[in-house]
């Protein structure tokens, strides 16, 4: 990964930057000192986790083992990896258990390998390390140097306890690789797994490889055929996992792979060693590559990018503080403190007057989120209402198979015939959510931009306010302005970046709107922001059971109605379109009240965070206000000596962030 590296070496050099500013304003801000030097070093020892999933015996630890070039972890057709297992980088290798009491245990790799992996039976249900939280593998790998940890997990299975453990790992991390098998493809399981555990996160970061593509010659007839139908089936089920603010990544996230082949071009199993030179022909044909490049791709650019705009955003606000300050103190030189005291007490009504504009604020949002409930509320009844007229024909086209008819006469085929009612009816209904989770990130992206009008008159009275305290404290009309290192924003674009920020939990985003204003914030963020709200909005509908359940009853009983002759079709068609009546829509207004619930809570972060941002702004020029005077109170140097303390530490906060363009 040579282009990681190249980040992590600019990581370091905006950590470097982040921990001398932090030290040159130890003595006017020790608070956002003490902030900087603890953002450089979270910076500095910043790492990606990469979480990889998958059901058992998918192929994960050998797929993993492939990525590092060594057979670190336990890798065979039935024992499986027991525990959360992280790989670290370290001189020397060795594995540490971390227990729930808080003690840990280290040892030797051979020894790790063989405790912390389950048997045949333990691979039935029983779960012997309850105790234990998770186990950390440190070797000495080039791929884990720069700060990347590679997470094996239990397998996915219809234990609970192991696959409640794996699944909460999944939204703290920056990659989550979804391993599946090619031999056989997209089970019940993994169906099940994506759809009501992985796509209500909302997220954006998955990658999908397929691993054992070496078997399809011996599994299949025609090998390509076989192929270009496992690439068909993914992107039927998995392309609306693989949609990124609108746009279709299927290519970027799905791949085909033969990992042990991979593994034995980096690694020579005879000399237990590194192969060297590594079989690049026998590399590049497994597709391990390919999977690589787009995966450090991700983090580079999407992840890493995020990450050092956060700093940079950061060291960019700190230097606004000290300018301004610099500003205050020079615009006010001819004043004694006493008379400063005078000036910020004469300031309090204006004060007052920054508050109750934060609170029309409030209101206008409130307003906001009240409308988008009834909305989301609407454009769902709308949604399923459609669906029900749908349904019976697209029921009507399902492949049922050409022994159904035989099937509904055992309890076993009836199993069967359901099964694949419900596969279908996953598919189906999987890609009219797609469609409507793209329409409210369109809706939504509208409904904000409304917000933002309706919000930019008390914004702009909110900076002519603060404009107008700036100039009575100082004395001077039109005191200098602070040179923030990027354009002006105002604050309709500062408190909308903070909130869109918040809703995707990105400090990336957050930073965006100080340097690229909302429009740089909100790029891409509707169609996110619009797809959780209509992943919520189901979740709410339909509970535990997943929209597919209502549907799948009605069809069930629909199909079962129908044994013989050859008016099947068009008695399925008839029973479903009766049975679905009004169903669906009955469900949204049955349960109004906890949809309403459901997107009041995802919207509060919204809410909060416009708030939250009006109401910190005052109160951070309060503070420079109160360290203006506090500055003056303290030093009793003249103005020109106060001056040049000043130049010197914009000329040292310059000379710092320069590095950062290095």
């Amino acid at each position: 990964m040579s282009n990681y590296h190249d980040f992590a070496v600019r990581r370091g050099k905006v950590a470097d930057a982040a921990e001398v500013v932090g030290h040159v304003l130890a003595e006017p801000f020790p608070a956002l000192a003490d902030e900087l030097v603890a953002l450089a070093d979270r910076t500095r020892r910043g790492r990606f986790h990469v979480l990889l999933l998958g059901v058992f015996s998918t192929g994960k630890s050998t797929l993993l083992n492939a990525l590092v070039g060594a057979p670190v972890l336990p890798a065979k057709v039935n024992p499986c990896t027991a525990l959360p297992t992280s790989l670290e980088h370290a001189e020397t290798p060795r594995a540490t258990v971390i227990l729930r009491d808080g003690s840990s245990e280290s040892m030797d790799l051979a020894s790790f390998v063989k405790r912390y992996q389950l048997d045949d039976v333990e691979g039935q249900g029983v779960d012997r390390f309850g105790d234990v939280v998770r186990a950390t593998v440190g070797v000495p790998l080039p791929l884990l140097r720069d700060g990347v940890v590679l997470i094996d997990t239990p397998g996915l299975d219809d234990d609970e306890r192991r696959t409640a453990r794996t699944l909460a790992a999944i939204p703290q991390a920056d990659a989550v690789i979804v391993v599946l098998n090619a031999a056989r493809f997209l089970g019940d399981l993994e169906r099940r797994i994506l759809r009501y555990h992985v796509l209500p996160h909302g997220l954006v970061n998955l990658f999908f490889p397929v691993t054992m593509a070496d078997l399809l010659p011996a599994l299949a007839t025609d090998e390509v055929r076989a192929r270009a139908d496992i690439v068909d089936r993914g992107r039927s089920v998995l392309g609306p996992l693989c949609t990124v603010d609108g746009a279709d990544r299927f290519a970027e996230r799905f791949f085909l792979l033969d990992a042990r082949s991979a593994l034995r071009a980096r690694y020579d199993r005879d000399r237990d060693a590194p192969r060297a030179p590594i079989d690049d022909a026998a590399l590049a044909t497994s597709g391990v590559p390919a999977f690589e490049a787009a995966l450090e791709r991700f983090l580079v650019e999407e992840r890493g990018a995020a990450q050092v705009r956060h700093v940079i955003g950061s060291l960019q606000r700190a230097r606004a503080e000290v300018d301004l300050a610099a500003s205050l103190d020079r615009a006010s030189a001819s004043a004694t403190a006493d008379e400063l005291r005078k000036r910020q007490a004469d300031l309090q009504p204006r004060f007052l007057e920054l508050e109750a504009i934060a609170r029309r604020v409030e209101r206008t949002v409130d307003a906001f989120v009240a409308r988008q409930e009834e909305a989301v509320v609407r454009e769902l009844r709308g949604f399923l209402a459609v669906a029900e007229i749908e349904v019976p024909d697209a029921v009507a086209r399902f492949d049922l198979g050409a022994m159904a008819a035989v099937d509904l006469l055992t309890e076993r085929g009836r199993k069967r015939l359901e099964a694949r009612l419900r596969d279908a009816l996953d598919a189906w209904l999987a890609e009219r959510l797609a469609k409507f989770q793209v329409a409210e990130g369109v809706r939504w992206k509208k409904a904000i931009e409304s917000l933002r009008e309706e919000v930019a008159s008390d914004a702009a009275r909110f900076d002519a306010e603060v404009a107008d305290i700036v100039a009575d404290f100082s004395g001077v009309l039109h005191p200098p302005r602070p040179d923030v290192g990027g354009p002006q924003v105002n604050a309709t674009e500062r408190w909308f970046a903070v909130a869109v920020g918040a809703l995707l939990l990105s400090p990336g985003t957050i930073a965006a709107g100080y340097t690229e204003g909302y429009g740089g914030a909100l790029k891409g963020a509707a169609g996110r922001i619009g797809a959780r709200l209509a992943i919520v909005a189901f979740g709410a509908l339909l509970g535990p059971v997943g929209w597919v359940g209502l549907l799948l009853y009605a069809v069930s009983d629909a199909v079962l109605l129908v044994v013989t002759g050859g008016g099947a079709v068009r008695r399925v068609r008839e029973q479903v379109a009766e049975k679905m009546r009004g169903k669906l829509v009955g469900e949204v207004d049955a349960r109004k009240d906890a949809i309403v619930e459901a997107v009041r809570e995802a919207l509060a972060p919204l809410k909060s965070a416009v708030i939250g941002a009006a109401r910190s702004e005052a109160d951070a020029l309060r503070e420079r206000i109160e360290r203006t005077i506090t500055e003056r109170e303290r030093t009793t140097l003249d103005a020109a000596a106060r001056d040049a303390v000043w130049s010197r530490r914009l000329a040292d906060v310059d000379a710092a962030m320069a590095l950062v363009g290095e």
